[in-house]
């Protein structure tokens, strides 16, 4: 072997060289502090590199899950309310969370539960009478004769009449009963009882001639055979070769080691 310090050839067993007179184990291990003092900056920058990298491709695997996500969802659309939603692409719709084909639709009828509510109100008649007040206004104008002419000075009083009751038309219930895959499920759009004049009931009957149009159209929109997947999708393939191109970059980066040159004040 060859001495650490001056390079002459030593033999392996020799704990100093014969020619310079160096210990190689503690002059190894000098070189070591050295080495780690000198080149700190670099190994520091090594580091970065890889981290910088490491981050942009975590950065666009995180992107990829979001544009694959992005792409899923869009493909639904919904009527009126989120427990109906059908998808185009892939010709199935979902009702109360479970996912059908469009093929699995049979029929569909809106069901609503009307009824009504009593309100009662009462008629007032008005009629003239004497009135105390316009005597003693009279008192307080005319003198004590004024005072009584001014007693019999005629006012109005509202005396209680007939009860009048009036049903005002409600409804408890709309939903859309729909017939799929052998069996019935409900989309409920109303599920307490309000006017059938309010916002709420309208809102409740529009969705469900809504939902019920759309139903119809699905039942007879043939199933895609195939589509692509979401994953297959070219803005996904994009983000894939950016990250091939990533991992290729760390695979460099890591190769790209330092290499370590003492100078010469050191040795």
């Amino acid at each position: 072997m060859k001495c650490l310090k001056c390079k002459k050839k030593i033999d392996e067993d020799d704990v100093y060289c014969g020619y310079c007179g160096i210990h190689q184990e503690k002059y190894q291990m000098y070189l070591n502090r050295v080495i780690n003092k000198v080149h700190k900056d670099q190994d520091k920058d090594y580091r970065n590199a890889i981290k910088r990298v490491e981050t942009k491709i975590k950065k666009l695997q995180n992107n990829r899950i979001w544009e694959i996500n992005r792409i899923a969802k869009s493909r639904w659309k919904s009527v009126g309310i989120k427990t109906f939603q059908y998808n185009l692409t892939e010709g199935k719709v979902t009702i109360n969370g479970r996912t059908y084909l469009f093929s699995d639709i049979k029929g569909a009828e809106i069901i609503t539960q009307d009824s009504y509510r009593v309100v009662t109100t009462e008629n007032s008649k008005s009629k003239k009478h004497a009135s105390l007040g316009g005597g003693l206004l009279g008192a307080a104008v005319a003198g004590p004769v004024g005072a009584v002419v001014g007693g019999s000075v005629l006012g109005k009083t509202k005396t209680k009449g007939q009860s009048v009751s009036n049903s005002i038309p409600t409804c408890n219930h709309v939903g859309v009963n729909v017939s799929i895959k052998g069996f019935n499920t409900e989309i409920v759009l109303l599920s307490n009882t309000v006017d059938q004049s309010s916002v709420q009931y309208n809102n409740a009957q529009r969705n469900a001639q809504m939902i019920l149009d759309k139903l119809r159209i699905l039942a007879n929109t043939e199933v895609p055979k195939s589509f692509l997947k979401p994953e297959e999708e070219q803005s996904v393939i994009n983000i894939d070769n950016e990250i091939i191109g990533a991992n290729k970059e760390l695979k460099e980066v890591k190769n790209d080691k330092p290499t370590y040159e003492i100078p010469e004040k050191y040795l």
